[in-house]
């Protein structure tokens, strides 16, 4: 028996945002929001998973997608902050720290895991989705 037979799918990813006690926190409203009211992000992203491409290192069953991570950070990060990732898993959070010129330090147990990561965070360019970001005016995060 499938485990989608023996609960609800999941579907929905839950994000922790945090900060040092007493300190400021960002979040970037104009960069992620809509001069829209209508195309206002609120607190639920209707997002797809990773896309085959996403995936084209290797596969891990919890990859999350670019797309809701490059959103996460920039709505919560200034460029060259530091981004940490406690699971760091296929490095789906490192990629988007990359491409969005932000530091990254992130911890993940399983070696294969650990190889997987690193070749996406290799392949990754830093800076890479700035200019989608400022330049265009649009938001990676759709």
């Amino acid at each position: 028996m499938a485990l989608s037979q023996l609960a609800w799918a999941h579907a929905h990813e839950t994000l922790i945002w945090a900060a040092k006690s007493g300190a400021c926190h960002t979040f970037n409203y104009d960069v992620i929001n809509s001069r829209d009211p209508a195309g206002q992000v609120g607190s639920v992203w209707r997002i797809p998973p990773p896309s085959c491409r996403e995936k084209r290192h290797s596969r891990h069953p919890t990859q999350k997608p670019l797309r809701l991570v490059r959103r996460a950070l920039l709505a919560c990060t200034q460029e060259g902050d530091l981004v940490f990732g406690p699971f760091c898993g296929s490095g789906t959070t490192a990629v988007a720290a990359k491409e969005l010129n932000r530091s990254f330090v992130g911890a993940e147990l399983e070696e294969e895991y650990a190889r997987l990561a690193a070749r996406r965070i290799d392949a990754a360019e830093r800076g890479g989705m700035l200019e989608a970001v400022h330049g265009a005016g649009a938001s990676p995060g759709g």
